[in-house]
């Protein structure tokens, strides 16, 4: 049987505990002075509560299936591995190019009929990107080294 140890997920506990409680402190503070915003902060307090209950329920799932292997006669498969940086490195160049064509929006703008309109569409544009640089490459990565056919032995 498995050892169920919850030490890897007291960081994101503690963590998570204080930001919840931050977020719902401060939106029934700003509820208080009269603001009705602080519904929303409230909402992201228990959102970010949501979340950490779901780490725990994903954390408790992977321990049933931990015990579930354990208990097969044969070993299970192990899984595929590999391919992670391929999708990383593509991925991020398809991003470059996104970021590129924003930043040639904003130059051309003027050729374009209402500029100011369309300098401000690109430039926020350009402004989303910015953490797609890290995100959607390792969210390729990731799933395509989940989704590659296994190497041949």
């Amino acid at each position: 049987m498995t050892t169920r140890s919850y030490a890897h997920v007291g960081c994101a506990t503690v963590l998570l505990v204080g930001a919840g409680l931050l977020f719902v402190a401060g939106g029934l503070e700003a509820l208080q002075q009269g603001a009705i915003l602080g519904w929303i902060a409230i909402a992201g307090g228990l959102a970010i509560w949501a979340v950490l209950g779901f780490l725990y329920w994903i954390n408790a799932r992977a321990y049933r299936r931990q015990e579930e292997v354990q208990r097969q006669p044969c070993a299970p498969p192990t899984p595929k591995r590999g391919g992670l940086w391929k999708a990383f490195f593509a991925s991020w160049l398809v991003v470059m190019a996104a970021h590129v064509a924003a930043f040639l929006g904003m130059g051309f703008a003027d050729l374009l009929p209402h500029p100011q309109q369309a300098r401000a569409i690109f430039s926020l544009i350009a402004l989303a990107l910015a953490p797609a640089h890290l995100v959607v490459p390792a969210l390729a990565g990731m799933l395509y080294s989940l989704m590659r056919p296994p190497r041949p032995r």
